[in-house]
């Protein structure tokens, strides 16, 4: 059994939080404390409630704390129950899912889990109107499929004739079929687009259950999205924007990760170099802050750029605030040069996919 949805929440009055403490991650590390510190100090008397009132409270907390995200409940795996953390479609909220769960404590009788999962039952699952008696299975969507800039873009064609006055509610009911096909993280960040064909259109198309299967591998297979972080060695590729006087350096390696839930922070070290001294001591910087951050797999460098004296460093990273502390203790050693660290949340790896099709390896 599997609870959700039904609890309807008013959105947090953001706007009472100042700009400084919203974008702080320190404040985000604040308020889930507080909210995981609240769950844990009632826990034993929310196991002892019916499902629908365990998951009411839960939400009723994560509303008191501003966090902007749905809790759902269903059967535990392991344990007697597992909360679902999700989004619910905002993918600005995404930074909160996975906040939410990595700072988990360990609960008696609660797993938690961040996003819906794909759905086990692929070939029997079935999505129907709560306003008319519409609904769409597997074999009522077509889809086409094709790589762009190293991610999967869909066209979507119904398999059965749409009302007219039905396209609008049909073509969102097909999204929330792909995002329970997929799994809302994947159909997020793994899709480049989404395109709704004409019922006349000639591609070739797969109904859409066999479409997780062939998914899975063009993002590992074809893609090379492996998801498994290269120690041995980088591969660098080197390229110029001649347009934009750009010299761009990019870590082929790093394309396993593209998209993976564990790096999700890009980390930009920007520093001005105005002679060879410099430049000799960020090649340094790089260095240091590259090895340091291999260490344990906390991080992968995936792209440097050079434009008008400035240089610019990419790495991707699973966690923020350790991340940026230890940069800052690395750069705090380079007081000579001019340093500028920026660290934000991109699941969707788009600085270093800006120029793929500009130069593909």
């Amino acid at each position: 059994m599997f609870f959700k949805k039904f609890w309807k929440k008013s959105p947090p009055n953001i706007k009472d939080i100042p700009k400084e403490q919203q974008s702080s991650q320190n404040h985000l590390s604040v308020i889930i404390q507080d909210f995981w510190r609240q769950v844990k100090k009632s826990e034993q008397s929310l196991n002892e409630l019916e499902l629908i009132d365990i998951i009411k409270n839960i939400n009723k907390l994560l509303d008191e704390n501003q966090l902007d995200v749905i809790a759902e409940i269903t059967i535990g795996d392991t344990k007697k129950h597992k909360i679902i953390f999700t989004a619910d479609g905002k993918i600005d909220r995404f930074e909160y899912v996975m906040e939410i769960t990595r700072q988990a404590p360990d609960l008696q009788f609660f797993e938690v889990e961040a996003f819906r999962q794909r759905t086990n039952n692929v070939d029997t699952f079935v999505i129907k109107s709560e306003e008319s008696s519409f609904s769409l299975s597997a074999t009522d969507l077509l889809i086409q499929y094709k790589e762009s800039y190293r991610k999967i873009s869909i066209g979507i064609r119904f398999a059965k004739t749409i009302p007219e006055d039905m396209v609008k509610q049909a073509e969102t009911m097909a999204l929330i079929y792909l995002d329970h096909l997929l799994g809302e993280y994947d159909f997020a960040v793994r899709l480049e687009s989404i395109e709704f064909l004409k019922t006349d259109h000639n591609a070739a198309t797969i109904p859409a259950n066999q479409f997780v299967t062939i998914f899975d591998r063009l993002w590992k297979e074809d893609l090379k999205h492996t998801g498994v972080l290269n120690v041995q060695e980088d591969q660098w590729i080197v390229f110029e924007l001649t347009d934009l006087k750009i010299l761009v350096h990019r870590n082929e390696a790093a394309n396993s990760l593209v998209g993976h839930e564990n790096y999700c922070y890009a980390l930009n070290i920007i520093v001005d170099i105005d002679s060879k001294e410099a430049l000799s001591l960020v090649y340094e910087l790089e260095d240091t802050i590259n090895l340091a951050l291999r260490a344990d797999e906390q991080g992968i460098h995936c792209q440097n750029s050079f434009s008008q004296g400035v240089r610019n460093m990419l790495w991707h990273v699973g966690n923020k605030h350790s991340a940026l502390q230890l940069v800052q203790q690395i750069t705090d050693r380079y007081h000579t040069l001019s340093v500028k660290t920026e660290c934000e949340f991109d699941p969707f790896w788009r600085q270093y996919l800006r120029w793929v099709e500009c130069h593909q390896a």
